[in-house]
């Protein structure tokens, strides 16, 4: 299976999980699996499936879930990775500012409030979303 195919299956199982509000499917896990044991090769699905995602409430579904975990788990194994995707990917970007990491208890907070200001998502310079409005995140 391609990464492309993935990105689809997983998009499929996120909406049918919104829908029904029940479990994740096997991409889901699959995915939760890469995240907590293999960091590169799930930052590099996790671009793919970034770049599948055509609207904000999939992006939101990567952000909030595993591209959150991978910082959280590994953020300063692969931070300079996640740098080059970003500096690659508008949408890889917007799925970055959807990470929500706490000052106190995340070790990596500094390095991702780095790429929200990097990408202007603080600050006076708001980001348009996948759907033209414009979002602001707090300024720590």
């Amino acid at each position: 299976m391609t990464n492309q195919e993935f990105a689809a299956i997983f998009l499929r199982e996120y909406d049918e999980v919104k829908k029904s509000c029940a479990t994740g499917g096997q991409a889901i896990l699959y995915l939760d699996t890469l995240v907590n044991n293999d960091p590169l090769n799930a930052l590099e699905l996790l671009a793919v499936i970034t770049e599948c995602c055509t609207n904000n409430n999939e992006l939101a579904a990567v952000a909030a879930g595993p591209l959150e975990n991978l910082f959280v788990y590994h953020g300063y194994e692969i931070i300079n990775d996640i740098k080059k995707k970003a500096d690659c990917s508008e949408n890889f970007q917007h799925a970055v500012s959807g990470v929500w990491l706490d000052e106190k208890d995340d070790a990596i907070f500094s390095q991702w409030l780095e790429l929200m200001k990097r990408y202007n998502f603080v600050g006076d310079n708001p980001r348009k979303t996948l759907n033209g409005t414009l979002i602001t995140h707090p300024t720590n």
